[in-house]
């Protein structure tokens, strides 16, 4: 039941600790060949096709992809008539990483976990999947970090929710007694005090703009913003939605803050402005109220 616990997380931050308290993955074992699927108890929409590429995961294909979708209908139950391409799922060996570039009209996604350490799975998905629901862009990537700690927060998000989930609704009956683990993962990343506080979120961005610019990818600020984030998406979840005009328009070289934040606001639909607003408050920017 132990592993190492260290995570690479690439686009979540440079070689991030997941689980410093306990040092403990759970890993569970795979389904058993006669176990049946449970029984659904919510109409979410079907996911977007993807599929698992099982070569190095050293775990079943058919379990891979059940975790996978058990994980991102946490995210994508918010997403109401959207569209995005299909995706394959890879094992990688430096971070997980969704690439910009396609492969034969696919999204390809890399994750760094392997056999049944199923709560790294959902925590890595959620942060690729939040990638892709956001549209993600090849461009200017001063302001990258935002979506950085969207993600951070994408990853908590869907642990946290399939906690509660799998209590009615696991993937498979057998499956129930194991969420507990998944609110452990999440809980035992909350346990940390936030390096920067809410209020000095705008301060730190203006000091660190050019570190932040050459590796949007800082740890401890993006843990603390997620932190400060994650309440507001559980409180209403359905906000996520408004992250899928994030990247409406492609980030201007030199783009400052305040107008990456204009963007977004002018790009959802009014439903999302004032979560929006909300949100640009945290780092000063103070964008029309709607």
């Amino acid at each position: 039941m132990t592993g190492t616990p260290l995570i690479p997380i690439r686009r979540s931050g440079v070689w991030q600790i997941a689980l410093l308290i306990c040092g403990t993955l759970f890993c569970w074992p795979p389904l058993a060949a006669e176990d049946e699927p449970a029984t659904r108890r919510y109409a979410d929409p079907p996911m977007p096709r993807f599929r698992v590429v099982k070569d190095d995961f050293e775990a079943s294909e058919a379990d891979i992809h059940a975790l996978l979708t058990s994980t991102g209908r946490e995210l994508w139950r918010h997403f109401p008539n959207y569209e995005i391409e299909p995706f394959v799922v890879l094992r990688g060996r430096s971070g997980p990483i969704v690439l910009h570039d396609r492969d034969d009209g696919e999204i390809v996604m890399r994750l760094d976990t392997g056999k049944t350490y199923w709560a790294q799975y959902a925590f890595q998905f959620g942060h690729e999947f939040c990638h892709i629901l956001c549209k993600y862009e090849d461009d200017y990537q001063g302001n990258q970090w935002f979506e950085e700690s969207l993600c951070e927060t994408a990853s908590l998000f869907v642990l946290r929710q399939m906690a509660d989930a799998w209590q009615d609704d696991p993937p498979h009956t057998h499956w129930r007694s194991y969420r507990k683990h998944l609110r452990s993962y999440a809980d035992d990343r909350l346990k940390f005090e936030p390096v920067i506080e809410p209020v000095d979120f705008a301060s730190f961005v203006r000091a660190k703009q050019d570190e932040l610019l050459k590796d949007p990818k800082h740890a401890e600020f993006q843990r603390s913003v997620a932190l400060a984030l994650l309440p507001k998406f559980e409180a209403e979840p359905q906000r996520w939605e408004s992250i899928r005009w994030l990247n409406t328009k492609p980030a201007e070289e030199g783009e400052t803050l305040a107008a990456s934040f204009e963007k977004w606001h002018a790009a959802v639909p009014e439903r999302h402005r004032a979560f929006v607003v909300d949100v640009a408050k945290l780092f000063e920017v103070e964008l029309p109220a709607p």
